[in-house]
């Protein structure tokens, strides 16, 4: 059987992990090939104090997009993550290989992570909030903001689970190809945090103890969990309970917010023999 392949469109850093320096090692240690499309690259993220490096150039990034269908390789491609942009002209291009992509791999699934802020800070263009909510969410099967991130693309003020369970009902309705809203980070009334699968027919809520800060590239971490466990088809509710669990355990396990001890805890990755297989 060849081995599953995931196209992941993100950030990529030299130091540290966040975007693609995370997802390439998490999607590589579960079994599958990623694809990599690096949307900006950074001699480090923002959390380290300097900025250095920059967006991919636009007609090159265009047309490594446009390559994917010339070379005919769209049909292998089993799942679509994207991430961080480094740009809001990107999210044009990026439309449209998702949309012929959809068309030759109908079975395949579109998870799209919108690294637009944290803790009520805009830390991208604006623009880019606008592209994301009118391009990429309406042919997204899977979506996973963050609580600010879900306030700012559903207009909504969040506070508690309530809320954020309320505001992605609210995205459900606006975006019919989506499946699910998977938020993180949501602030709960035990005073922890909660991540929280919402789906057009139920809710689930992992509660989870407030850490002093959180970590950079938690999101990613989870995302590209979340994405091997879909494309090895296992359930959404196994695929959310494995990318929680897994993510906030390496969290812990991280001593500073700066980065995410990856490389000391991939192994400690839940497999994700694909399902199929395993039945």
């Amino acid at each position: 059987m060849p081995m599953k392949q995931i196209l992941s469109i993100q950030s990529a850093v030299t130091c540290g992990f966040v975007g693609n320096s995370v997802a390439a090692p998490v999607i590589t240690t579960l079994g599958m090939q990623p694809l990599r499309i690096d949307t900006i690259s950074l001699a480090a993220h923002p959390g380290y104090g300097t900025i250095a490096g920059g967006p991919a150039d636009q007609a090159q990034f265009s047309a490594i997009l446009e390559a994917l269908t010339t070379l005919h390789v769209l049909p292998q491609i089993n799942s679509v993550v994207t991430g961080y942009l480094g740009d809001a002209r990107q999210a044009d291009p990026i439309h449209s290989m998702i949309q012929n992509w959809q068309a030759a791999r109908p079975d395949g699934v579109y998870v799209l992570d919108p690294v637009l802020g944290d803790g009520g800070r805009l830390y991208v263009d604006s623009a880019i909030v606008d592209q994301i909510r009118q391009k990429l969410l309406p042919v997204a099967h899977i979506v996973t903001p963050n609580q600010f991130e879900l306030g700012l693309l559903t207009d909504s003020h969040i506070e508690t689970a309530h809320e954020a369970a309320k505001a992605a009902e609210t995205m459900l309705q606006q975006n019919p190809n989506l499946r699910a809203v998977i938020a993180t980070g949501i602030a709960n009334e035990d005073r922890g945090i909660s991540d929280i699968k919402v789906t057009r027919h139920d809710v689930t809520r992992l509660d989870y103890a407030k850490r002093p800060h959180g970590v950079a590239g938690g999101g990613d971490l989870l995302t590209a969990i979340l994405a091997c466990w879909l494309t090895a088809g296992h359930d959404l509710n196994a695929a959310f309970a494995a990318a929680s669990h897994d993510a906030h355990r390496m969290i812990d396990d991280s001593a500073t917010a700066i980065d995410i001890a990856l490389f000391d805890n991939l192994h400690r990755l839940t497999a994700c023999k694909s399902a199929d297989h395993a039945s």
